[in-house]
């Protein structure tokens, strides 16, 4: 899901659900400029909640810039 800050800025929001020892890689997008996903990511950061843990699972909610990319872990190291 994307949305725009007050200040206008692009930002995703990605909900994840993850267990014990599975992971979130955060790098800068495909294709985006290191510069500016630098700039970004100073001026906006990134927001991580955790929105629930049940049963050994942990829901988290992340708001990024859109030059950040955020993956699970085994989509890069399957």
């Amino acid at each position: 899901m994307d949305f725009t800050t007050k200040e206008g800025n692009a930002m995703s929001h990605l909900i994840l659900t993850r267990r014990v020892g599975q992971s979130i890689v955060i790098n800068v997008a495909p294709g985006a400029d290191p510069e500016q996903a630098l700039h970004q990511l100073l001026r906006d950061g990134i927001t991580v909640e955790i929105n629930r843990v049940e049963h050994g699972n942990v829901r988290v909610s992340i708001d990024a810039p859109r030059t950040i990319q955020i993956l699970r872990d085994e989509l890069i190291h399957p």
